[in-house]
Order: structure tokens, then sequence, then C-alpha cells
């Protein structure tokens, strides 16, 4: 009898185990976004905090872009400043642009591919800046044509220690 109670509990465990669904696998990678972008250009974050920066340091994160055309795309990566800043932040200072380093200012992505394109900031030791200021990495598609053309913006937020 005792067998086949353990049996039986055995059995249960096994099934339960088999039918509970895992959530989603915790990776370390971004979630996918929902399939409605699919077929949408689109780049991620569209922010990015620094915080805690002094000169001589170095920050960097990828920007995620998006190729939702039916052809491969070549799209350019660059700095630029924002017309309108964050509460608490200020335009960054000119020398910045020669602060940040883009590895891919062209890419090119395959039909509805995603690319990182790795931005850093180095500031160089003895520069200075204002306590709270920000910049933007503009990405556009340029295969667009026509008057009117579309840029996607990430914005940095850089805080001085």
């Amino acid at each position: 009898m005792k067998k086949i109670i353990g049996l039986i509990i055995v059995t249960a465990v096994l099934l339960l185990a088999g039918c509970a669904q895992p959530s989603a696998p915790i990776t370390g990678e971004e979630t996918p976004p929902p399939p409605e972008l699919y077929d949408k250009v689109w780049i991620s974050p569209a922010e990015v905090d620094v915080g805690n920066f002094f000169a001589g340091a170095r920050a960097e994160w990828p920007v995620r872009i998006h190729n939702g055309n039916d052809q491969p795309t070549k799209f350019s990566v660059t700095y630029s400043k924002p017309s309108t800043t964050a509460e608490g932040f200020v335009t960054a200072p000119n020398e910045a642009q020669d602060w940040v380093i883009i590895a891919d200012a062209t890419p090119v992505l395959a039909p509805k591919a995603d690319k990182d394109v790795l931005i850093a900031v180095e500031m160089p030791k003895g520069a200075t800046a204002p306590e709270k200021w920000e910049f933007l990495i503009v990405v556009k598609d340029i295969t667009q044509t026509g008057m009117v053309q579309t840029e996607l913006a990430c914005r940095w937020l850089v805080t001085m220690r």
C-alpha cells in the first residue's frame, strides 16, 4: 500500500511539473517589443541617465536600432544638442561633442533586424561641465525620401558628482 501511495505522489508531482508553464526566462536581455512595432523603425532606450560622472570618467550604453523596413537600410547615428532640455538640466557644453564616441555611425541593418550601437561619453581629465547637462543621440534612416523625414532621439542626462 505504501508503494502505491508513493507512486501516486510521484506521478502527481511529475504531472504537475509538466503542466506548469514557466514565466518569461530571466536572461538579462531586453523584453522584445510588441508585435505591432515589428514593421516600424524604432530605437531603445529613449533616455540614458549617467550619474556620478566626473572629468576623467567614461560611461557607455548601447542604443538598439530596429529596422522595420522590408529592405536593408542604412542609418546615421549622430550627436546633437537638444532644442529643449529636461527640467533641471542645461545643454551640453560645446566641447562635449568631442567627448561622445559612436562605435558605428552608419550601421546597415537587414530587414526587420536589430543592432546595438555602443555610445560612450568620455570626459577628459581637467575638463569642466555644468552640474547637470544633456545631449542627444539622433538616429535617422538615411534612405528616407520626400519632404518629411523622421529622426529618433535618445536623450542622455548627465549628472556630475
